[in-house]
């Protein structure tokens, strides 16, 4: 099958489930998507991002517990310059604060 190639790319979020789709609206900044249990599918076939959330076990330092889960953004259709614009509001929309 010879159509558009898919990048991936996958980041280790220190976020729970339900914090991640409670900013997901603000990360995505209007885009239409539909959301399920653990996924999230934003724009078409052709043009979009198909993203899966999947817990991980926690980060422990000492008595601090960091919760975190993998996601991973597979783009379908983006160039390179729509995928950096894309993964840079994603981003901002989960930064938290700190230096």
């Amino acid at each position: 099958m010879n159509g558009p190639a898919t990048e991936r790319v996958v980041r280790d979020m220190a976020i729970t489930p339900g914090d991640f789709f409670r900013l997901l609206p603000r990360a995505l900044d209007g885009l239409t998507y539909a959301a399920g249990r653990d996924h999230v599918a934003v724009g078409d076939a052709a043009h979009g991002v198909a993203i899966s959330i999947r817990p991980l076990e926690p980060r422990r330092i000492a008595l601090l517990v960091i919760e975190r889960c993998e996601v991973v953004l597979a783009f379908k259709g983006y160039d390179a310059a729509e995928r950096q614009t894309f993964l840079e509001r994603f981003d901002r929309a989960y930064h938290r604060g700190g230096g």
